[in-house]
């Protein structure tokens, strides 16, 4: 049957429809006595008739019939645009039309004629039925997006016209959303030095923030796992959870990697552990193993001081490995192979940073590092002799086989992704040896740059492939990271134009950064001491609207480090959002440092066959944050008014049909908002809200009963929805002038 939502309001009188507008434009004007007005959002008047096109890109407007001749008297039914009256039994007004009920209120094509079988949407005229289950885009096929009213795959419009909203450009305006700045368990330990990992760990739909916390960065100091749900900031384990034993303490300068490793569908988190080795989490804080000798029983404790980690699966065979450096583990923390604690790492005794990729695009994959690469068993797969590095990989020249990308010793260098050999190299601007980069296409030109950091520069880098291949400086733009001189970066294109933004933090703040040529467009004072940490760029609470997580520190800080002295020093874990919820949607996981889109699914697990991370579309980048398919995807809600008089003349029921005509899906909680008079400034009857998802096609009705008095001929009735109390749209919609209908001369047959 179909949904319906009634409310019940003290005694108000109405009549018989005998004009009607709908598709109306947010305000109703009224057309003049015989008038013909040419705007879909204006009644005709008494004795007129109106018909028009709509708002733009509207719904035409519906014909409308004045009150010198009325067709309704003897109606007793539902009274539905121009003289018509339908049948209650088996018909209902759609659009000023008596159409035949449609028990599942989803209604598709040009004249919404068509009514699909339950279950299904209403995408491009055709009705279709959703495909599988879904968190994020990356989880549906190249044809479908994932709609996440719903969370499952539909296919994406074909051509033109889809319904789209697209976020208006203009200077970026984040907002605090939370901040956790210290906790009652241990609350010295309070200062966060490692990127933060997002994933849901309990499988809720609302992700939660993994960090690391300390009371200093020495590599043999306690630290300790936390988690904070991404929604709140609320911390979510308790004193006795196990992350807060002292066994369990992990290395303050580490930063975690997040994953279900075991085939429970629930991520396990997987740190350095204080004293070196590896100690793995259950999803609830609990301590799973710490790592052993290949035999399974002796202890593995080398040190791993600001190692980042890693899981993927090598060989695609359904179990995990974890990597650290040059050594890997399988999935219950056995060593399989070491070749070197400090694989990956940057002319330095610290901070390794290893990625694992398929070079060949021969499964299984490799560990891959600056100088090295090593097959799933170990063997050396190529040496290149060069000091080593940070890498990333992407198809840098759009030939279909990627590129290699490290940052080593203050110089940039692409390499074969085969052979180690390279291709082109250039001195980084600034100072220091640079931190791990990250790749996106920053200029809109099709085709992916490089960017990383250093010491006193973040810089922005062209490659050209062919026969003698070339790198080039593109932008620079100063920044200061004195003590490590190695952060990272994210990348996010927030507006959704093509152009991709730089998300980074030095020692003294957050910034975000034109990609087109490095113009500074936020910034907000946000100390660290650094290793290569990095903002992540991620749905973290589940609203499907983006957010920015960035970590602080102040421990080493002091007057003279940053130009605000101490007085915009912070510590802890904070979330910005857009002002206006205008940033466009993306995924809700960021679960590693070597995060890539193919390398973890949204619901926490690996996928089985990596696919390549370097193949379009929306995947050949590298650190970055991206969008998919049906990201400009939005909702059309219209709605239209009709007036029951099987109770007349003692009462009358409205009928406001709630559709949304669009190619994405909204919650429940649409406000349906009704007013005695011919537009919003008449006198506010009540406010409904509807009760369940409006998929592409689906209506919903939401009715209100009244009593009608004596003498209460020829009213007028208006209703609006998604509009609140201050007249502003809660929901991004194609159009946002089409969500209001008019009902005037309303008289029950035998009143007056």
């Amino acid at each position: 049957m179909r949904a319906k939502r009634v409310w019940v309001l003290p005694t108000l009188a109405f009549g018989l429809l005998i004009t009607a507008c709908e598709g109306c434009g947010d305000s109703a004007g009224t057309g003049g006595s015989g008038g013909n007005p040419t705007g879909g959002s204006s009644a005709g008047g008494a004795g007129g008739v109106a018909t028009g096109a709509g708002g733009s890109g509207g719904q035409a407007g519906s014909e409308l019939t004045g009150g010198g001749g009325n067709t309704f008297m003897e109606c007793t039914g539902t009274v539905c645009g121009n003289g018509g009256c339908c049948d209650p039994t088996n018909e209902e007004c759609v659009s000023a039309a008596c159409l035949p009920t449609c028990d599942s209120a989803i209604r598709c094509g040009a004249d919404l004629a068509t009514c699909c079988d339950v279950g299904q949407v209403c995408i491009s005229e055709q009705c279709e039925t959703p495909g599988a289950a879904c968190n994020d885009w990356a989880d549906c096929g190249e044809a479908e997006f994932c709609d996440p009213a719903v969370g499952a795959c539909l296919p994406q419009p074909p051509g033109e016209p889809v319904c789209e909203y697209k976020p208006p450009t203009g200077p970026l305006t984040p907002v605090l959303e939370w901040a956790w700045t210290e906790s009652i368990i241990f609350p010295t330990s309070r200062q966060v030095i490692n990127m933060p990992v997002v994933v849901d760990l309990e499988g809720d739909g609302t992700p939660d923030v993994v960090f690391v916390t300390s009371d200093g960065f020495s590599p043999n100091g306690p630290a300790y796992l936390r988690a904070l749900d991404g929604a709140t900031g609320v911390e979510k384990w308790d004193a006795n959870t196990g992350v807060y034993a002292d066994a369990a303490r992990v290395q303050p300068r580490a930063t975690p990697a997040a994953a279900d490793i075991d085939g429970d569908m629930r991520p396990e988190i997987i740190s350095a552990k204080l004293g070196g080795g590896l100690i793995a989490f259950e999803h609830d804080g609990t301590v799973k193993w710490t790592t052993t000798q290949t035999d399974g029983v002796t202890p593995w404790t080398v040190a791993l001081d600001s190692v980042t980690v890693a899981i993927a699966d090598f060989e695609g065979d359904g179990s995990a490995e974890i990597v650290a450096g040059g050594a890997v583990f399988s999935s219950t923390g056995v060593l399989r192979f070491n070749s070197g604690a400090l694989v990956g790492a940057n002319l330095s005794t610290y901070g390794a940073v290893s990625i694992v990729a398929d070079l060949d695009a021969t499964p299984p994959q490799e560990l891959v590092s600056g100088r090295r690469a090593y097959r799933a068993n170990g063997d050396l797969y190529w040496d290149n002799g060069l000091s080593d590095g940070y890498p990333a990989i992407a198809d840098l020249d759009l030939d279909g086989t990627p590129e290699l990308v490290v940052i080593s010793n203050g110089t940039v260098r692409v390499q074969s992704a085969t052979t180690g050999a390279v291709l082109a190299q250039v001195t980084m601007p600034g100072t220091g040896v640079g931190g791990p980069p990250t790749i996106a296409d920053f200029d809109a030109d099709g085709i992916p740059e490089i960017a990383s950091a250093n010491g006193s520069a973040y810089s922005v880098y062209e490659y050209t492939g062919g026969a003698t291949p070339a790198l080039t400086v593109k932008w620079q733009a100063a920044t200061q990271d004195l003590s490590s001189n190695r952060t990272g970066s994210s990348v996010f294109d927030f507006q959704g134009d093509g152009s991709a933004e730089v998300v980074y933090n030095d020692e003294c703040y957050f910034r975000v950064y034109s990609g087109t040529d490095g113009t500074p467009l936020y910034e907000v004072a946000n100390s660290s001491a650094t290793i290569h940490e990095y903002p992540v760029v991620v749905d973290v609470d589940g609203d499907n609207n983006t957010e920015v997580v960035i970590v602080a520190n102040d421990l080493n800080h002091n007057a003279n480090t940053c130009p605000y002295g101490l007085g915009g020093a912070r510590h802890g874990v904070f979330s910005y959002g857009d002002a206006d919820d205008n940033w466009v949607r993306t995924r809700k996981v960021w679960n590693q440092h070597a995060y890539h889109i193919t390398n973890i699914n949204a619901d926490g697990t690996l996928p089985l066959s990596e696919a390549f991370s370097w193949l379009p579309p929306g995947l050949n980048n590298y650190r970055q944050s991206s969008q998919g398919n049906g990201v400009f995807n939005s909702p059309d809600l219209q709605v239209s008014l009709e007036a029951s008089l099987q109770n007349c003349p003692d009462a009358l029921k409205l009928v406001a049909r709630v559709r949304n005509q669009g190619s994405l899906g909204v919650p429940a909680g649409v406000s349906v908002r009704f007013y005695l008079g011919t537009n919003s400034s008449g006198t506010l009857l009540g406010e409904a809200f509807t009760s369940q998802i409006l998929l592409p096609g689906q209506y919903e009705e939401v009715e209100l009963d009244y009593n009608v008095g004596p003498g209460d001929v020829d009213l007028g009735f208006f209703v609006e929805v998604d509009v609140d109390e201050v007249g502003a749209s809660t929901i991004n919609e194609c159009l946002e002038d089409n969500n209001a209908a008019l009902l005037s001369g309303v008289s029950c047959p035998t009143a007056g």
